[in-house]
């Protein structure tokens, strides 16, 4: 799940013309259910805005599986964000119940899937290139109700996303995903909003991490998988 988590992060930045307090105001965010296909048990996603920077988004997500062994995860990622160029993510801490302290993730934890429609390819790309994947304006059906939202679609390797985003879900934007590939079973998942966040406070602070532990890395994705 973790390769699907920094797509999300890198798939919610639309604009530019505000400044990024302004656009991602710390403490807002959404939540999601979110069903990846070999799974029966569907992930619950929340996504909120845990600070910004000049050129910066602190973005942190809370996942929980709610199984026999319940599996509760907090990240937070630094996103770098450049008007003239796709966003990066610089920097990655993850914190669970059986960690001390939030640890830091080595930039290879960071990286996109190479198997797959890489993060770039989505909506850091310029105005030219999301209109290109525009579908259209349509009436959407979820969880958290109807809303109209614009509806884009990508394709690449063997792996079609459709996406559709809305004005009325700020700042995150996103209001459903599915993933669909016939290659690749990872890449068969769908996400749907069920409802927005306002003063959500930050579970991770970046200025205490520490070094990623043995421990810390058996829970996450290896990177070699993520490709």
């Amino acid at each position: 799940m973790n390769k699907l988590l920094v797509l999300l992060l890198l798939l919610s930045f639309h604009t530019h013309a505000e400044s990024l307090s302004q656009s991602f105001p710390a403490g807002q965010g959404a939540s999601y259910k979110v069903r990846v296909r070999k799974e029966a048990t569907p992930i619950y996603l929340s996504l909120y805005v845990a600070g910004t920077r000049v050129d910066s988004v602190h973005i942190e997500y809370f996942m929980e599986t709610k199984t026999i062994i319940p599996v509760q995860m907090w990240q937070q990622f630094e996103i770098g964000v450049n008007a003239k160029g796709p966003a990066e993510i610089r920097k990655g801490f993850v914190l669970t119940k059986e960690l001390s302290n939030a640890e830091i993730m080595p930039p290879e934890y960071l990286k996109g899937a190479g198997g797959g429609i890489q993060v770039n390819n989505f909506l850091f790309a310029n105005k030219a290139q999301l209109d290109k994947d525009k579908v259209g304006e349509e009436l959407v059906e979820i969880a958290a109700g109807s809303t109209k939202a614009t509806h884009y679609r990508t394709t690449g390797n063997g792996q079609t996303v459709d996406y559709w985003i809305s004005n009325d879900a700020k700042p995150m934007g996103l209001v459903m995903l599915v993933s669909k590939s016939e290659k690749n079973e990872n890449q068969n998942y769908s996400l749907e909003l069920t409802s927005l966040m306002e003063n959500v406070k930050a579970k991770i602070v970046p200025e205490k991490a520490v070094a990623l532990s043995e421990k810390g890395k058996g829970l996450l994705a290896k990177p070699e998988s993520m490709r």
